[in-house]
């Protein structure tokens, strides 16, 4: 009984994630190209949909007082209709450092709006502080 229920959730979640893909009023959202140089750190970053609301996310931070790059990998989702004028999202991944060799996950929440964005993602390690980030988002 447990195999079959698991089998029609699958469908069922399958047929809800496809179905939409499938209409004729459907309208592939964009593809997102970041850059922040207002507060730091420098910052460049790549949203690419993979299905209707979910964005595999890439970014790449560059940190001054540390001389470092930072990248992060990860995927967000992003609530299908806008606040205003706001697209916001949610999501985390998994942030690597090139000379200081750490890794650890972290979570994020932001919003595009117009052609800007903002970001706020915190490190899920102890006594981490989060990074703010805000920019340039342009749609492709």
């Amino acid at each position: 009984m447990k195999k079959t229920g698991m089998a029609c959730l699958i469908g069922v979640v399958g047929f809800l994630m496809i179905g939409p893909l499938l209409s004729a009023r459907h309208r592939p959202e964009p593809d997102y190209l970041t850059f922040s140089f207002f507060i730091t750190p420098l910052h460049v970053g790549y949203k690419h949909r993979l299905i209707d609301n979910i964005y595999a996310v890439g970014n790449m931070d560059y940190l001054r007082v540390e001389s470092d790059l930072q990248f992060q990998l990860g995927a967000i989702y992003m609530i299908p209709r806008k606040i205003w004028f706001f697209r916001i999202y949610g999501g985390g991944g998994f942030q690597f450092s090139r000379d200081q060799r750490y890794q650890y996950p972290y979570l994020t929440i932001g919003s595009n709006f117009w052609l800007l964005f903002w970001d706020i993602n915190h490190p899920l390690q102890k006594g981490a502080e989060p990074d703010y980030r805000f920019g340039f988002c342009f749609k492709f």
